[in-house]
């Protein structure tokens, strides 16, 4: 699996041949009086994403795959975007596309066709769509004697929301980046002298603050999955790191700092070390959020 766009699956097999992402930001420019103008940042532009699709019969039905995507263009929707290694890139619309005929069947139907796809980002209120959630008596015994006794056979399984796992997924990733820009500010900061070192606790605190958040976001929504235990103590041990790397921060001076600042760096690194022992169980969730199994 390469990639999924709401329900429309994407292999490497079916025909992707290249994707390009860009992300842009835009700025002001303020004119000076003889000097360079200034730039002023204004926000994050919209992110787009270039898809390249080769359409052959032999990887599928071309005229199928092709209505399929013009389908979800004309209900002008927005769709969640996820790629085969669990990266979600949240939802897309799709802004053009373009199709090029290279060769058509003796009956007029395409055979091999150039796709271009091109997404762009969208920043409105999204919710990815989640089938009923059957009650707690199989709708097929309903009325039945059987459902009137109750049978614990007839439960229905209880499955987390698939924005949950989701939502898992989502924070786990937040906190390694986090951490992992707390780690390269430490290793700049450790070759510096303790006076150097002092003036730099503020940024210090401020970007293990950072990690808070995502990582009781992660033990709060592994909670709630069925299987998520071992992610919930993730979160939580991972969070008992960055809290002690914070707390060697505090009442430092010029005659502790370097002290402290090594404990605190080492409590950084067993929190990273701690979030990539779970890779492999967070990309094995990412799966099941690919094959709709969670």
């Amino acid at each position: 699996m390469f990639a999924i766009l709401g329900d429309i699956e994407f292999n490497v097999t079916g025909g992707i041949v290249g994707m390009e992402l860009r992300s842009a930001a835009d700025w002001a420019e303020h004119a000076r009086i003889k000097g360079k103008p200034l730039l002023e940042w204004i926000g994050d532009g919209l992110d787009e994403i270039n898809l390249s699709i080769e359409l052959r019969a032999q990887l599928g039905d071309p005229e199928a795959r092709w209505r399929a995507l013009r389908e979800a263009k004309t209900k002008h929707q927005p769709l969640a975007l996820v790629l085969g290694n669990g990266d979600y890139l949240g939802p897309q619309v799709i802004a053009e596309l373009n199709l090029v005929h290279r060769r058509m069947s003796p009956t007029g139907q395409l055979a091999v066709a150039a796709l271009q796809l091109s997404l762009r980002e969208y920043t409105g209120t999204f919710v990815r769509k989640v089938l009923p959630t059957p009650g707690l008596i199989n709708p097929a015994v309903s009325g039945t004697p059987a459902a009137a006794a109750g049978s614990p056979g007839l439960l229905s399984k209880f499955m987390p929301s698939p924005s949950t796992t989701q939502t898992v997924i989502s924070h786990a990733k937040t906190a390694a980046n986090v951490l992992q820009a707390g780690k390269s500010l430490y290793d700049q900061v450790k070759a510096g002298n303790a006076s150097m070192i002092l003036g730099q606790v503020p940024q210090l605190l401020g970007v293990t603050a950072r990690a808070i958040e995502p990582l009781q976001g992660l033990a709060g929504a592994a909670g709630l999955l069925t299987d998520g235990a071992d992610l919930a103590k993730l979160g939580d041990d991972v969070l008992g790191n960055v809290m002690g790397a914070r707390s060697s921060l505090n009442a430092v001076d010029l005659g502790n700092i370097v002290e402290r600042f090594s404990a605190s760096r080492d409590s950084l690194d067993q929190a990273l070390t701690t979030m990539d022992g779970a890779r492999t169980r967070l990309a094995g969730l990412a799966a099941q959020v690919i094959t709709r199994k969670a």
